[in-house]
Formats: C-alpha cells, structure tokens, sequence
C-alpha cells in the first residue's frame, strides 16, 4: 500500500530498488543445486580418443574411370572444345566488322545494338567451350589428388588437355574484350 501512495517521480528509485534486490537474490550461495562443470573421474578414464587420419576427397567429384575410358574422354571434350571454339572463330568476322560499325556510335542506337547481338553470339560459343573446360577442371583435381597418394599417370594426359582447353578460353576471352573494348572506345 505504501507503493501506491508514493508519487511518480518517487516510484522510479523504488522500482529500481525492487529489480536490484531481485537481481542479487538471483546470485546465492546455494551452488549445491547445480552440477558441476569440471571433469568427472570416467571422464578422465575414458577421454583418451585420438582424432583418426581420414584421406580428404571431395564428395561430389567421382572417382575416375580406368585410363582407357579416361583417354576417351578426354578426346570427347577436347573435340567439343575445339568444335565450339571452331564456331566462335566463324562467328569472329562478323562481330569485328559490326563493332567496327558501332566505335563511336550511340549507345542504344542501331549499329551498337547489332554489335552488341553479335558479341552475344559470340559469347554463347565461347560458353560452349566452357562445358568440357569444367569437365577438364573436375578430372584434373581428382587426378591431382590421386597423384599425392600414389603415381598417377592419367594426371599428365588429363592436365595437357586442360591446358589446351584453357588457352583456346583465354584467346577467346581477349577477342572478346578487345571487341568490347572498339565498342566502348
């Protein structure tokens, strides 16, 4: 009842006392109801586990087909890289003359739109190529992985292709940047 006849601003402290009292009361001494955290003697008798050496391989690359179907697929995807490299060679004529068409021209304008398709086109065969650059990528790591525990010989072949691919990519890359590059100049 007195609580109720002390003023607003009195009310504040009292409050406050009341949540502090509350708080401390929250911090006995009777630590006796809570189990301890320190180590128990089994704990100690039984915690001699030691971490095992497990070989880390990557869940989602399979393992690699014997070498014979390895040398298959590796001539697959060099063909489709080469093929696809092919198209974006044919298609490299007509993109050149149409950013020559579109160097200083407005953008949105007729002759930077037709450019601009053209390099699309481009960009869509170089895509192509990208395909068996990542099947390449992939067999290439397992093979490298392979290679550190024990000789690998499809890690030579697998990596020459990769190599190849991957430069065929970059020149294509260039070209297309240097493209770009006639347009935006």
């Amino acid at each position: 009842m007195a609580c109720l006849s002390l003023s607003s601003s009195a009310r504040a402290p009292a409050l406050t006392l009341v949540a502090f009292a509350l708080l401390v009361g929250g911090c006995t001494s009777d630590r006796g109801r809570f189990p301890s955290l320190a180590k128990r003697p089994a704990e100690r008798a039984f915690g001699t586990a030691q971490p095992v050496n497990v070989p880390v391989v990557p869940d989602a690359t399979a393992p690699l087909p014997p070498s014979a179907d390895v040398a298959a697929r590796i001539t697959a995807l060099r063909e489709q890289a080469r093929s696809a490299h092919r198209t974006f060679e044919s298609r490299q004529p007509i993109a050149a003359r149409a950013a020559g068409a579109a160097r200083g021209a407005a953008v949105g304008g007729e002759a930077w739109s037709v450019a601009q398709v053209a390099l699309a086109r481009l960009d869509s065969a170089r895509s192509q190529g990208m395909v068996p650059m990542a099947d390449l990528d992939r067999m290439l790591i397992v093979a490298e992985q392979a290679a550190a525990v024990e000789p690998n010989d499809d890690l030579i072949v697998i990596r020459a292709a990769q190599e190849e691919v991957s430069g065929l990519i970059a020149d294509e890359d260039r070209t297309i940047a240097n493209l770009r590059g006639q347009i935006a100049g």
